[in-house]
């Protein structure tokens, strides 16, 4: 096979590749600071009046329960990198800037959390137990009352980003990525706080909260999952330019969110407090589980399309295989395939790594074959060839 070297791609190529690259958003800049952005205010507004309530919470908890406190940070803290970790795996095409995720994460963490949707949750607690009663209250306040109330405040580092960086918030799978993130975030909080809480409701006994910091790690898959479709179904909602409004169905996605969220919160009410209750978490867990993973497949399709074309010109003059450009545009399990296929498997997993740095370095040179792009063609050619 001859490897292309040096630039060789036609005007049309150029031409066509930039289409991609305006319609993905790949390779495209993001600025936390935007002055002349009315959203940036916005933002910088809610972190300066949300920040102080969750800096005042763990304040007060770690001066009173530190163990507890110290526990919870550190376990979730190694909670949040695995699962931030397997999000950056999933957001492999047209790539979020990382700036953009760590201001959804914190956004989420240090304002929605405690700062949104723990103030909107006591005051609407406080209205049912006023003109229901406190048997209401006790089972169904966090049924009717969280869903909504906390699902609208995790979407809302979405559509922060939207005004923020409207380049990179292209399609409903960015929705459904900055979703999964802001999710993450704040089951991240609230797990810390259900920790140090189980602690005080039993004499500051940090083995209390044990107990709940296990069974929240099990029962993982509830906020950054149910986030994630309504990240999606945000996009849906409002439309982008590479992605057409489809309204009905972005709201049947948040409103599905809510339902499984109710449904969550309202086991041990619906069940009469059954201690057997307990055992339906885990499938009702897989069951979000699979949910996600249907919208995630729905979403992704359009980023593999993107993907196809900004790299076909590259089997056309011999810088990847058609098998190669299958692979990386392609499923797990086309990958998975790929790999089985050829002799070893580091090296296919390295070539396939090395074309997802050519198409980067495609869309950072905006289509044109810079010095690092024809660097990115050696490199897949000298890992395709090591023994």
């Amino acid at each position: 096979m001859t490897v292309t070297t040096a630039s060789t791609v036609s005007d049309s190529v150029v031409t066509a590749r930039r289409a991609v690259i305006d319609e993905s958003g790949w390779g495209a800049k993001f600025h936390v600071i935007q002055p002349r952005n009315f959203t940036f205010w916005v933002m910088a507004f809610l972190f300066a009046v949300g920040v102080p309530y969750t800096v005042k919470g763990f304040s007060s908890a770690g001066k009173a329960y530190p163990e507890a406190v110290g526990l919870g940070i550190a376990w979730f803290t190694l909670f949040g990198l695995a699962f931030l970790w397997l999000f950056h795996r999933l957001d492999r095409y047209s790539s979020i800037p990382a700036k953009a995720k760590i201001i959804a994460f914190l956004f989420a963490g240090l304002v929605t959390t405690f700062g949104m949707a723990a103030i909107n949750n006591d005051a609407f607690r406080s209205i049912l137990h006023k003109t229901i009663g406190t048997d209401f209250l006790l089972n169904w306040s966090a049924g009717v009352t969280a869903p909504w109330s906390e699902e609208i405040a995790k979407a809302l580092p979405v559509i922060l980003l939207i005004g923020l960086a409207p380049r990179v918030m292209r399609s409903a799978f960015d929705g459904l990525i900055i979703g999964v993130i802001s999710g993450l975030a704040f089951q991240v909080f609230e797990n810390v706080a259900y920790v140090w809480g189980s602690a005080a409701a039993n004499f500051g006994e940090a083995k209390y909260g044990m107990t709940t910091l296990g069974m929240r790690t099990i029962l993982s898959t509830g906020h950054w999952a149910w986030s994630g479709v309504v990240g999606a179904g945000v996009i849906y909602l409002i439309g982008r330019p590479s992605e057409p409004a489809r309204r009905v169905f972005g709201v049947l996605l948040i409103l599905s969110s809510m339902f499984f969220h109710f449904l969550w919160d309202s086991i041990a009410a619906m069940t009469g407090g059954a201690t057997w209750s307990i055992g339906l978490f885990i499938p009702y867990s897989l069951v979000n589980l699979v949910v996600f993973i249907w919208v995630y497949r729905r979403t992704v399709a359009r980023e593999r399309d993107w993907a196809r074309a900004l790299l076909a010109p590259e089997v056309e003059i011999g810088a990847i295989t058609a098998a190669e450009l299958d692979a990386y545009a392609g499923t797990r399990k086309d990958r998975k395939h790929f790999v089985k296929a050829e002799k070893g498997r580091r090296r296919p997993k390295h070539v396939l790594e090395g074309v997802g740095d050519l198409a980067d370095e495609i869309a950072e040179g905006y289509g044109v074959d810079t010095e690092d792009v024809v660097l990115a063609r050696q490199e897949i050619a000298r890992v395709r060839g090591a023994n």
